[in-house]
């Protein structure tokens, strides 16, 4: 069905008569005559080629289509209603939609949104997902963050913002490292490695980077994308590599922890762009504070020096 064709007007009057016992106090309740209800109810009644009421006495009973009809269309109305209540009540708070890679809002947004939303009472953020491979939603976004910088963005969007480039380290779960402490870089053999096809090879990078040569990596598990892998190495499954950045001085919710953070290899680096040039304000502020947080974040001690028997 078309939505243009809906009859809106017909179905308001029809739901204020199914709940009011007469078509007087349903005109009463409209602001309308009695007649332009009567009109409105037998113009619905003959686009859906069935009736809607039948009288009983002096009242109007319901046909069975007709309470069909009025149980949805009121129950409709009544989210509409709810819809406008909340965005009529919010209208002092502007929205900020962010676009992120989905490891990227998971562990480093998502913890963060509030500390952003309590510095910033006036604005909320709304966070939507990207994996790797899929098109940047500029169009629905006011800001969108990327790994790696974009070959090539439509004009009217702003310039590349850096957050911060990756420090790939090994991150392990407190409850495997418990079992299987981590205090030299052979240690992590004791680990399962867990990897994700859209970061290749980077196990490999790292040995490599902590003089272990490049070994023969057998078994473990492989996932598409990194945020299914740290949803294995929280299960306890195994480590895995990931940025530093992600696992660093805030209280890390997931339990997850980087036993060697001195020990990485550069990565991709991360970007912020505004969705509209000239930038707006709200973007500016969001995009100001998340640079803030990433510079903290990317500091060269964190999570350096935690003890073991912290974990």
């Amino acid at each position: 069905m078309n939505e243009r064709e809906l009859p809106l007007n017909a179905l308001r009057a029809f739901a204020i008569a199914a709940q009011s016992p007469s078509l007087e106090i349903a005109a009463r309740k409209l602001g309308v005559t009695h007649g332009a209800v009567s009109k409105q109810i037998a113009s619905l009644e003959a686009w859906l080629g069935q009736s809607l009421f039948g009288r009983q006495g002096r009242s109007l009973q319901l046909t069975p289509y007709g309470k069909i009809l009025a149980d949805k269309v009121t129950e409709s109305i009544r989210q509409i209603g709810a819809a406008c209540d909340y965005v009529r009540r919010d209208r002092s708070r502007k929205v900020i939609s962010v676009e992120a890679p989905a490891t990227f809002a998971m562990y480093f947004l998502l913890p963060r949104i509030k500390k952003f939303e309590t510095q910033n009472p006036k604005l909320s953020v709304w966070i939507a997902t990207r994996l790797t491979g899929q098109t940047p939603d500029f169009a629905q976004n006011d800001v969108v963050i990327s790994r790696g910088q974009f070959p090539k963005v439509a004009t009217r969007v702003g310039t590349a913002k850096f957050l911060f480039e990756e420090k790939l380290t090994p991150v392990s779960a407190y409850s495997l490292l418990k079992e299987a402490p981590i205090r030299k870089p052979a240690d992590l053999r004791k680990h399962k490695p867990i990897a994700s096809s859209s970061r290749p090879g980077e196990w490999e990078a790292w040995f490599e980077r902590a003089g272990l040569g490049n070994p023969l990596i057998e078994g473990g598990h492989r996932f598409d994308h990194l945020n299914v892998a740290l949803h294995a190495v929280r299960d306890g499954l195994g480590s895995t590599i990931a940025p530093r950045q992600l696992f660093g001085d805030m209280i890390n919710q997931y339990h997850l922890r980087c036993p060697l953070p001195d020990i990485f290899y550069p990565g991709a680096s991360y970007f912020a762009y505004s969705a509209f040039q000239p930038e707006t304000a709200e973007s500016q502020i969001f995009i100001s504070w998340l640079q803030s947080e990433c510079r903290t974040s990317d500091g060269d001690n964190i999570g350096s020096h935690i003890p073991l028997n912290a974990v």
